[in-house]
């Protein structure tokens, strides 16, 4: 029997690691026996999430491979887990007692508190010394430091602060930052503490060398890869730059692989950045299909040549089909390498577009030859365009009219970032126009203005508010082409009315577009099971031609999923002034309001 029991308990570790190793789980019924209570008696509430946490026992509760051994090793350690946690939490006089009871099915460990008085901060000290004492984000974080003289002593945010002050020095170049002193000294008798913290920034370092090295058998240009560098060499470290030439190099579509290294030199304070990059395939595919309460079932084909050659020109060519639309594009970019310019966002451009169009008994063909320049500088986007149109327009009934112009445009779009909860607002503005001495049948002036605005409320909820206004001036209105008119309805419009069905209307009724447009949105969404949400809205608007202006006003409910490509929404809504139509259903997929 003695010579069992010994080799059952030699074997017994072995045959558990076995088990284990193998995914085995002991039966229903064994494990359903092991397990700990851990109770915690005497202890305010908002110091038991950050105690429970500090305790083993709390951690293997459930294990399979509790047994009396086991608890008992817990449970020694528990007490000294637990005054630690204290501390941490300023209790440095805590005391604590732990017993284990049997309890079926398995053990009642109890931990009894008598905190103690609390250890009260008696002084603070936070310096900063070396070049970084110039730095202004530094020296503003330095002041936002947690503890307070006469506050209570708590670790966690001090041990936080020092982690992100030290993260946030070396961002900003000071790659030799270290703590000179860091101590809290406390005195238990007395129930005091005195603080101290100090950084030595070190010398701030600067960009030295940048090194690209292309791998495969596509070479890009110097000149392009050159102006996705956000810095020039002396300029001061920064790893945010560093990010930004990634993220830069990464969005143009060219490489599949960006690996940006950068390599400090102590001696001369430096960092080289090495840039290993890998291009894709040159061609890319992509096909859709979609189905929109305006458009009906929608497809789309599209092939993009990323790049042509090695100074990095692209060409696309689009293709995309409803049952009210044919759109056929083709469009050619080259970046813009010129000093100060980022090829990423600035790039030259030539595109020629055929897209023919029937809506409410009225077909439009229209071709347009287009030429401009994009540039973005800071939050603002820019693009100048000089555009050849000819449109040929049939109204049911009537005979077929042609238009032409010249139209150069002028587009300003202002992004400014977005708060931390999603909080923001857009503008958009485009000025255009055509003179009739100039290849166009009229003159013509036309501005329009897109704003909106994004407010968090609560958690998760939003105001999504919205607003277009347009105008137009011209000698003769009749000759301006439908698609340089205005019109409203629709599901990016007045919700309750189909697209474009709003606007002035021609002697057999039909709605010909107008000179004036005013749109107005208002929105609530009432995220209560987030992603998922219902909305609530109205708006009002109308295209116009005189001085007045007859609004029309559709209300309505929607549901509102926040997906991985943008927020989905799946409305039903009516117009107000017209109550004995039918209720419309909206359907919107990754729009920014």
């Amino acid at each position: 029997m003695k010579r069992a029991l010994i080799l059952w308990l030699l074997l017994a570790p072995l045959l558990a690691r076995a088990e284990e190793t193998a995914g085995l789980e002991a039966p229903a019924s064994e494990q359903a026996s092991q397990r700990i209570e851990v109770v915690l008696e005497g202890l305010p509430d908002y110091l038991q999430p950050g105690v429970r946490g500090a305790l083993s026992a709390e951690r293997q509760k459930s294990s399979v491979y509790l047994d009396d051994l086991l608890v008992d090793h817990l449970a020694r350690r528990a007490e000294e887990e637990a005054l630690d946690a204290m501390r941490a939490s300023g209790f440095y006089r805590a005391e604590v007692a732990v017993d284990v009871q049997d309890q079926a099915p398995g053990w009642r460990m109890v931990l009894r508190f008598k905190p103690g008085p609390v250890v009260w901060i008696r002084a603070v000290r936070v310096d900063l010394v070396g070049p970084g004492k110039e730095d202004q984000p530094l020296t503003a974080r330095a002041k936002q430091f947690p503890l307070v003289p006469n506050g209570p002593l708590v670790h966690v945010p001090y041990e936080e602060f020092k982690a992100d002050w030290l993260k946030l020095a070396r961002e900003r170049g000071y790659l030799d930052a270290r703590f000179i002193r860091h101590e809290i000294i406390v005195d238990p008798e007395a129930g005091t503490a005195d603080v101290a913290l100090s950084m030595d920034s070190g010398e701030t370092y600067a960009f030295g060398a940048t090194t690209f090295t292309q791998e495969g058998a596509q070479r890009f240009d110097a000149d392009l890869l050159e102006g996705f560098r956000p810095w020039k060499e002396g300029d001061p470290y920064r790893l945010a730059r560093l990010l930004e030439l990634h993220r830069s190099l990464s969005d143009t579509g060219y490489f599949t692989v960006v690996d940006v290294s950068p390599t400090s030199d102590p001696a001369r304070h430096v960092v080289d950045v090495g840039v290993r990059l890998a291009a894709r395939p040159r061609t890319r595919y992509s096909f859709g299909a979609g189905l929109g309460t305006d458009t009906g079932p929608r497809g789309s084909v599209e092939v993009e040549r990323r790049y042509l050659n090695a100074r990095g020109d692209r060409l696309f060519g689009r293709l995309r089909a409803s049952l009210i639309d044919t759109q056929a594009e083709v469009e050619y970019r080259r970046p813009w390498l010129t000093s100060g310019r980022s090829p990423r966002t600035d790039y030259l451009g030539a595109a020629v577009n055929y897209t023919r169009e029937v809506v409410a008994d009225i077909e439009t063909e229209t071709l347009q030859l287009r030429g401009g320049a994009n540039d973005v500088q800071g939050f603002w986007r820019r693009q100048v365009s000089l555009g050849w149109l000819t449109e040929n327009y049939r109204v049911e009934g009537e005979p077929e009219v042609r238009s032409r112009m010249l139209v150069p445009a002028l587009r300003l779009g202002y992004r400014p970032p977005r708060d931390a909860r999603g909080g923001g607002w857009r503008l958009d503005l485009e000025t255009r126009g055509a003179l009739d001495a100039l290849l166009s049948d009229t003159s013509l002036v036309q501005t329009r203005a897109d704003a909106s605005l994004t407010l968090p409320q609560r958690q998760h909820d939003q105001w999504l508010l919205r607003a277009s206004l347009g105008a137009s001036w011209a000698d003769d209105f009749d000759k301006v082409p439908i698609s340089l008119r205005y019109f409203a309805g629709g599901d990016l419009s007045v919700r309750g009315y189909g697209y474009k069905s709003l606007g002035p209307v021609n002697e057999e009724g039909k709605v010909v577009g107008g000179r004036h447009l005013v749109v107005l949105s208002a929105e609530y969404d009432w995220m209560f099971l987030d992603p998922w949400g219902v909305a609530l809205f109205v708006d009002a608007g109308n295209a116009f031609n005189g001085s007045r202006i007859e609004l029309k006003t559709g209300l309505g409910l929607g549901l509102r999923w926040r997906s991985p490509v943008g927020l989905v929404g799946l409305d039903v809504a009516h117009g107000v002034d017209n109550p004995t139509d039918a209720f419309r259903i909206h359907f919107t997929l990754g729009v920014e309001l």
